[in-house]
């Protein structure tokens, strides 16, 4: 269930049925090369969830959306709303504590954005200490191996991204623009305009190769991945049953 569509009253009663999962969505707003829509990260997330809930969402409360994040990779693109990590942490640390304090008592950041993951990873940590339990979604990292056998040349903006943004709606990129782009630049070095060498377009992997087909592969492959996370959680705190 949607948080905004609840009334007070309404938010309450939940509550009091025993629902203490909140999931907060976190997105970017950034170039994703020529092709696709700016607010990739924010859409796929967004639909992932909105095929979660159909299947837990009388389980959980779905938060409003974070929709700027921490891109230092892509600031040099126009299109990229860049947050500071002090800023982007201290925000999703107090927006994490107030669904504490509202007695949640477990928390998913649904991550959409690779730039985030650095400063949700100790937000995360903080909130742990809070006696909060915290599940991190990162889709196109926890679920790489099986995003690879649909899609085999996966990316930012590139054949996975592109295909999941195809499938929520074909007006929101234009595969005709673009192809492959395959650089093999060291993680480990960065320097000034870093993002401009890995990604000369904003993107990077076989964009070409993207479709609807492929996108609605990869949402049906993953959504079983992220309700057995969900569960790994839940168990988190169920008693341990001993025996005598």
């Amino acid at each position: 269930m949607y948080m905004m569509d609840l009334s007070l009253r309404q938010f309450e009663d939940v509550l009091k049925s025993g629902v203490d999962t909140a999931i907060l969505p976190i997105g970017m707003v950034e170039a994703h090369g020529p092709h696709c829509s700016l607010g990739t990260d924010v859409l796929i997330p967004r639909e992932f969830l909105r095929r979660l809930d159909r299947i837990i969402g009388e389980k959980v409360v779905i938060g409003a959306e974070i929709s700027y994040g921490h891109s230092w990779a892509l600031q040099s693109f126009k299109g990229t709303i860049d947050v500071s990590v002090e800023a982007f942490s201290n925000y999703v640390f107090e927006v994490g504590k107030e669904f504490h304090r509202s007695g949640f008592k477990n928390l998913v950041f649904f991550n959409g954005h690779g730039g985030n993951i650095n400063s949700l990873n100790t937000v995360g940590e903080k909130l742990a200490d809070l006696g909060l339990t915290i599940l991190m979604i990162n889709w196109w990292v926890d679920y790489r191996d099986t995003i690879k056998t649909i899609a085999a040349e996966p990316g930012h903006a590139g054949e996975d991204e592109t295909s999941l943004v195809l499938a929520i709606s074909e007006s929101l990129a234009d595969t005709s623009q673009v192809g492959n782009h395959q650089i093999e630049l060291s993680p480990k070095i960065k320097y000034r305009n870093w993002g401009r060498s890995i990604f000369p377009e904003g993107y990077l992997g076989n964009a070409g190769a993207a479709t609807v087909e492929k996108g609605e592969k990869l949402y049906q492959a993953m959504i079983p991945l992220m309700l057995k996370d969900f569960e790994d959680m839940w168990k988190v705190n169920k008693p341990v049953q001993t025996q005598i």
